[in-house]
């Protein structure tokens, strides 16, 4: 069975120039054998983070961040996880990542908080913008995502920025980056499959008070 590799868009749009790009990626990885799927974050609404962590660090995990079955969350969540490689795209929108894509990473604190649930999992990340702004969406993503564990693919940041552009084929080398980042997804899920990474105790362990012996 070949490598699953996930594609999660953060726009509004399910036709927009950020899912023409993503699905660019993921035929590059379609075509080095992996299995692929889109996911679009609009067809799967869920509420913001309740903050659980700030009430109770301990309870900040996935049995208990799906609020209900209308929590679009879980299946997104079962999807991320069961997936080999990651490609994350976001719109930008005000210099930003969408208010959709902050708010799954936001969401995603559950997957980490209790143990690396995603550690070693590779990703790439996709970023379009109207002007300006792809970099520092891409750097917004970059840096929760490495915490969560996650491992950015070799050239695996690709942006654009439309001005003017129709198509994407009017601009060759955001092609080829596109292929590029899916092919070099595929291969470093192939080579890091079953790789046994260590990581920390959850964070929120380091700070629980020692227990006191009686006397």
């Amino acid at each position: 069975m070949g490598l699953r590799v996930l594609g999660v868009n953060a726009s509004a749009r399910t036709d927009g120039f950020t899912a023409e790009l993503l699905e660019k990626v993921l035929e590059a990885a379609r075509n080095l054998g992996a299995h692929t799927e889109r996911l679009d974050l609009v067809k799967h609404p869920f509420p913001l983070c309740a903050g659980n962590y700030s009430l109770d660090p301990a309870a900040c995990g996935p049995e208990t961040c799906v609020q209900g079955p209308w929590d679009g969350f879980g299946r997104i969540a079962e999807r991320i996880l069961n997936a080999d490689a990651v490609v994350f795209a976001t719109p930008v929108y005000w210099f930003s990542a969408s208010a959709q894509m902050k708010a799954l990473l936001e969401r995603m604190t559950s997957m980490e908080n209790q143990g690396l649930l995603n550690l070693g999992k590779p990703m790439a990340l996709l970023a379009v913008a109207e002007e300006e702004g792809a970099a520092q969406a891409l750097s917004q993503m970059l840096l929760p995502l490495a915490y969560m564990g996650f491992v950015l693919a070799p050239l695996g940041l690709v942006y654009a920025h439309r001005r003017g552009l129709r198509r994407l084929e009017d601009n060759p080398e955001l092609l080829e980056d596109a292929r590029i980042a899916g092919e070099n997804l595929v291969r470093l899920a192939e080579g890091l499959k079953g790789v046994p990474f260590r990581e920390p105790l959850p964070s929120h362990l380091y700070r629980t008070p020692p227990k006191v012996a009686a006397d």
